[in-house]
């Protein structure tokens, strides 16, 4: 069969054609891949597990969380135990005698803030003294609460400890189950008081600060704010949070709150968060 000449014009434009395939084909392949690695990086959060005890969010481990958290079945506290240190209070319902006790509960936080006193970094002592001063003489706390957790540490790490003065009162009256308090001395100098320290092992230390807050303020718009989800759309960021507000649950339900507001608020914080998270990932 005779060759057919074919024009050098042609012949340009097929080779022009199967370039721009080649192009073409080679940014789908390209697009393909930086979408792939684009989401791969948006799952890997996901797979996170936030270290509540060193803030660091390890990437080799799952996050696991629940889509909600149930609200656990609230009982009504026993003020036997507080009859012994207040005789007055027996026979009175609890939910009377806190309803009485918010009068006066604004004096007692103004208290534990003006506490003043000190502790060796080194051993953990029994009692405590705190320095009287106007505030403090006010309402004086009866106990020092030594929150902690038994989470495993590094070998030369100690555990820390962080102290919360307290009335027993707001927290007998407030926590089903909570450990049985020892008896607090009255003041016997004008200048300073002993209380007793008692441990307090939950499972989340750092957020004990909102519920003490909280059992002491009785507001729920104040906690709802302080759980507000952060305005980042960063995984890491929305899962430390979520985890702060799981542990103030978890510390919650162990010390038995009796509180359906808290849980309310508790409850609205979660579905928040996770919300957030899904959108994020």
């Amino acid at each position: 069969m005779p060759s057919v000449a074919v024009p050098r014009s042609s012949q340009a434009s097929r080779a022009l054609r199967r370039s721009q395939s080649t192009r073409m084909t080679a940014t789908k392949f390209e697009c393909a891949a930086q979408a792939h690695l684009l989401a791969q990086k948006r799952r890997i959060p996901l797979a996170t597990k936030y270290d509540v005890n060193t803030n660091v969010v390890p990437a080799c481990t799952k996050l696991s969380l629940p889509r909600t958290l149930p609200r656990p079945v609230l009982g009504e506290v026993d003020t036997s135990s507080l009859v012994g240190a207040y005789p007055d209070l027996a026979g009175i319902p609890a939910e009377y005698i806190r309803d009485r006790l918010n009068l006066t509960t604004p004096k007692m936080r103004a208290a534990i803030q003006a506490v003043e006193t000190s502790v060796s970094k080194s051993t953990l002592p029994t009692e405590l003294n705190i320095l009287m001063n106007e505030v403090v003489s006010f309402a004086c706390p009866t106990h020092m609460f030594a929150v902690y957790n038994d989470a495993p540490l590094p070998l030369g790490h100690k555990r820390q400890v962080n102290l919360f003065p307290i009335h027993d009162l707001v927290f007998g009256l407030q926590c089903t189950n909570l450990p049985t308090l020892p008896a607090a001395r009255p003041s016997s100098s004008p200048s300073h008081t002993t209380v007793p320290v008692v441990p307090l092992r939950l499972p989340s230390p750092e957020t004990f600060s909102l519920l003490h807050a909280y059992l002491y303020t009785k507001q729920p718009a104040t906690l709802l704010a302080s759980l507000a989800r952060p305005c980042e759309t960063d995984m890491l960021q929305l899962a430390a949070h979520a985890n702060k507000i799981l542990g103030l649950w978890r510390n919650a339900c162990l010390l038995g709150v009796v509180d359906a507001q808290l849980y309310d608020v508790i409850g609205a914080s979660w579905d928040s968060a996770i919300a957030a998270m899904q959108a994020c990932s």
